[in-house]
C-alpha cells in the first residue's frame, strides 16, 4: 500500500505529536477494549465503564513480552521534561498525579527530572498491572491513555542504543532508539523496516503482534507535502489514497472513473473566527454576535468549499456526544447584526479598522475574503485581510496582536468533551484562547464537568457551556470540516472514522484493510 505522508516521515522522536501517521501502527497503546488497568483518582480506585487493560500475551516486534514495566517507562519516557515531548500538556502533566509540577521543573538539573518522575502515580506491581493513579477523578482519562504518544517503550533497547545508560537531563541518547529501522521496537500490528528522510518511511507486518498478522503486507508512507502533487500520483497510479485538493474536487465530480473512487466524511472538527476580546469594541459580545450573524454559511460552504463542508452554528462537531442544532443564536440574520451594532452603539467606523488576519494559503485567503465581503456587505463596512506567512501568523496570535483572525479551529483528539472546553479558559489566553475571551462562571462549570463521573451530569454542565461560548458568540462558528478522499478501488476492509489522520483514511483499523485482485 502507497500512502501520502503529509509531514516529513521521520519517527526519530517518539514523543512528538506531528509523527503520529507511523506511530499508530508500529506502537499500541492502552485500549478500552483490550485487557487490567487499575486508575487511581487521588488514591481512590475509579472504577471506569471499558477500562483499558494490559493485553495478556502481547509482545514486541522482536519477540520479547510487552511488561507492565515497559508502560511505566514509556510514560516517564513521555513525561521527561527535558525531552519537551508533544501532547504532554494538557492531557499528561493535568491527570497523572505528581505531574502537575512538569512545566517548573529545571531541565538542566539531572537530580530534579528524576525527583519528578520518580513521585509520578505510574507502578507496576505486577508483570501484568500498570497502576496509575490521578490527580483528581477523570471519567475522560480512558482516552487520554489511547493517544499514539502513550505507548510502552523498552529500557533495555533505549539503552543499548545509548551505548548504556545516561543522566535523565540527556536530550540526544534517549531518542537514538529511534533513529533506525533496526532499533525501532514497537508493539503494535506494523513494524518500521525502512527510513528514507525527507522521502519515505516503510511498514511490514509484525510477526509478533498479539492480534494476528495484518493483510498488508508492505505499507510505504511517501513525504509529499503538495496536495497536488499527491493528485497528480494518485492519476498515474503511484498512490493508492489521498485528499483531493479542494480546486479539483468538481473535476473529480465529473470524471466517470474518478467519481466512483471518491469517498467523503466528516471529521471530529470545527471551525470558526476568532475575535480579540482585548480590542475595544470586540469585547462586547453584541458586537461579536453581530458579526457572527453576517456569515452566510450555505453560501459559503457551496461557494468556496464546493459544497463539501457542513454549516455549523456550534462548538461541538456532528459525531460527538454534544453535538446540539438547537440553539440558533448566530444564524444568518443581517438585519438582526445591523440592531445588534445600534444596540451597542459602535458605528461602522470603528470597525473599518480592524483586519482578518489571514495564512498566505489559497483556501484561506479566498475564504477569508468571502467572509470579509460579508462583513462588508451585510454591515455597511469596509474592511480588509492582513495576509503573512503562516510562521509570522502564528507569532502574532500568540502575542494577541491582530484583530480577527480565521480560520481558527480544533479537531478532537479523542472522542470525550473534555477535550474541546478547556480551551476557553481564562487562562489559556493567548495559548488557543487566543482571543483572550473571559466568560463569567465558564471555568467553573467546565472544571466540574471534567471531574464528574456521571455522565449525564457531566453532558448537562457541558451543554450549558457551549451554550455560553455561542451566546455570547466567544467566536463565529462557521463549518465542520469532511474529508474528499479518492482510494483505489481495489482497497478492501477499509473503516473510515471521522478520527483518522489526514490523507490516511481508515488508518485506525489499517490491521483489517486488505488489497483485492486487480
Amino acid at each position: 500500500m502507497r500512502w501520502q505522508h503529509p509531514g516529513q516521515p521521520e519517527p526519530g522522536r517518539p514523543g512528538q505529536a506531528d509523527h503520529q501517521h507511523e506511530r499508530r501502527h508500529r506502537a499500541e497503546q492502552l485500549r478500552p477494549d483490550a485487557a487490567d488497568l487499575h486508575i487511581r483518582s487521588c488514591g481512590r480506585p475509579q472504577r471506569l465503564p471499558d477500562s483499558p487493560r494490559l493485553e495478556r500475551g502481547a509482545k514486541w516486534s522482536d519477540g520479547k513480552a510487552v511488561a507492565a514495566a515497559d508502560w511505566v517507562y514509556g510514560y516517564k519516557h513521555l513525561l521527561n521534561p527535558a525531552l519537551a515531548a508533544g501532547y504532554v500538556d494538557p492531557f499528561f502533566d493535568t491527570t497523572i498525579k505528581g505531574a502537575d509540577g512538569y512545566s517548573g521543573v529545571d531541565v538542566s538539573s539531572a537530580s530534579a527530572i528524576d525527583t519528578f518522575l520518580s513521585g509520578l502515580g505510574l507502578a507496576a506491581p505486577d508483570p501484568n498491572t500498570f497502576v496509575i493513579t490521578l490527580q483528581h477523578p477523570a471519567a475522560f482519562f480512558k482516552w487520554v491513555v489511547t493517544l499514539w504518544v502513550a505507548s510502552p517503550i523498552r529500557q533495555d533497547v533505549v539503552e543499548q542504543a545509548a551505548g548504556g545508560t545516561f543522566a535523565s537531563s540527556d536530550t540526544t541518547k534517549p531518542e537514538a532508539w529511534a533513529q533506525k529501522a533496526a532499533t525501532i521496537i514497537g508493539n503494535g500490528p506494523f513494524k518500521i523496516s525502512e527510513i528514507v528522510s525527507k522521502d519515505h518511511v516503510t511498514l511490514v507486518p509484525n510477526p509478533s503482534y498479539w492480534g494476528g498478522a495484518p493483510h498488508f503486507q508492505k505499507v510505504v508512507l511517501w513525504f509529499i507535502e503538495d496536495a497536488n502533487t499527491a493528485y497528480a500520483k494518485y492519476q498515474t497510479g503511484d498512490l493508492d489514497a489521498i485528499t483531493v485538493p479542494l480546486a479539483n474536487v468538481d473535476v473529480v465530480r465529473n470524471d466517470p472513473k474518478l467519481k466512483n473512487e471518491a469517498k467523503v466524511y466528516p471529521k471530529l472538527t470545527t471551525f470558526w473566527m476568532t475575535f480579540n476580546a482585548q480590542r475595544t469594541p470586540l469585547d462586547k459580545p453584541d458586537v461579536r454576535m453581530a458579526f457572527a450573524k453576517s456569515i452566510d454559511r450555505d453560501k459559503l460552504n457551496k461557494q468556496v468549499q464546493h459544497d463539501i463542508q457542513q454549516s455549523i452554528l456550534s462548538f461541538i462537531p456532528k459525531g460527538m456526544a454534544g453535538y446540539d442544532t438547537s440553539d440558533k443564536a448566530q444564524s444568518f440574520d443581517p438585519a438582526a447584526a445591523k440592531a445588534l451594532l445600534q444596540k451597542a452603539g459602535v458605528t461602522a467606523d470603528q470597525l473599518n479598522k480592524f483586519k482578518v488576519l489571514t495564512r498566505n494559503t489559497t483556501r484561506n485567503k479566498t475564504l477569508n475574503q468571502f467572509i470579509v465581503d460579508q462583513w462588508n456587505t451585510n454591515l455597511g463596512l469596509n474592511m480588509q485581510l492582513d495576509v503573512i506567512d503562516s510562521k509570522t501568523v502564528t507569532s502574532r496570535i500568540r502575542k494577541g496582536d491582530f484583530d480577527i483572525y480565521g480560520p481558527d479551529g480544533w479537531g478532537a483528539d479523542y472522542p470525550d468533551q473534555q477535550d474541546w472546553f478547556d480551551i476557553y479558559f481564562k487562562n489559556s489566553c493567548h495559548s488557543l484562547n487566543w482571543g483572550c475571551v473571559d466568560l463569567p462562571g465558564y471555568d467553573d462549570l467546565v472544571k466540574k464537568a471534567d471531574s464528574e463521573l456521571d455522565q449525564n451530569q457531566r453532558n448537562k454542565d457541558y451543554a450549558t457551556a457551549q451554550k455560553q461560548l455561542i451566546d455570547q458568540a466567544a467566536v463565529a462558528f462557521i463549518f465542520q470540516d469532511y474529508e474528499y478522499n479518492l482510494i483505489k478501488p481495489y482497497l478492501g476492509g477499509l473503516t473510515i472514522t471521522a478520527s483518522d489522520d489526514q490523507s490516511l483514511p481508515g488508518d485506525l483499523f489499517w490491521h483489517d484493510a486488505y488489497v483485492t485482485q486487480h
